[in-house]
């Protein structure tokens, strides 16, 4: 390479861009043989939060189950069912309702800082929404197995039951 491409900008370009040798240039610190860092791996996948949410409403219930002196009643679940879905249909209802204000609101100025600024809380907003849609998910799951459990109960369903305890009688 011709003189002075060696370093500077045009050095690491050189360096990215070229086929040749992957020695390091002499001087430069850098041990022979080594590799550029490897990029990150990309983020594993979200969980399912419906199926968080279901597999703790069953082992919930078969914690309780598993007690000797526990009895079901249905009216206990119910009311317990009854607060988490207005949960649901009012604070989770007002957070979903800001969480999509906040991700409307358009930026107040054009300059660099309020730019900045802005990319930076519609980051945060898509976190929030993230994880707000997780919760409300995971809850809604949550209580629909509440639901199931309850109605086995009532139709005294035992294989269901067993089913949702996670054991099986062996006959």
């Amino acid at each position: 390479m011709p003189e002075g491409t060696n370093s500077g900008l045009q050095g690491v370009q050189n360096q990215i861009t070229s086929t040749a040798s992957t020695a390091p240039p002499p001087g430069s610190g850098l041990i022979p043989g080594a590799n550029a860092a490897a990029p990150p791996p990309p983020p594993p996948p979200p969980p399912n939060f419906g199926a968080l949410g279901s597999g703790q409403a069953k082992a919930d219930f078969a914690a309780a189950a598993s007690n000797g002196g526990w009895e079901f009643n249905p009216e206990a679940m119910d009311k317990v069912i009854q607060q988490l879905e207005d949960s649901l249909d009012n604070e989770y209802a007002r957070a979903r309702t800001i969480a999509v204000q906040f991700a409307q609101l358009g930026q107040p100025g054009s300059d660099t800082v309020t730019t900045e600024y802005s990319k930076a809380a519609d980051r945060a907003t898509t976190a929030y929404n993230e994880f707000l849609r997780g919760t409300v998910d995971y809850l809604d799951s949550y209580v629909q197995t509440l639901k199931d459990i309850r109605t086995a109960y009532v139709k005294q369903d035992h294989a269901a039951i067993d089913a949702l305890r996670g054991t099986r009688k062996v006959d």
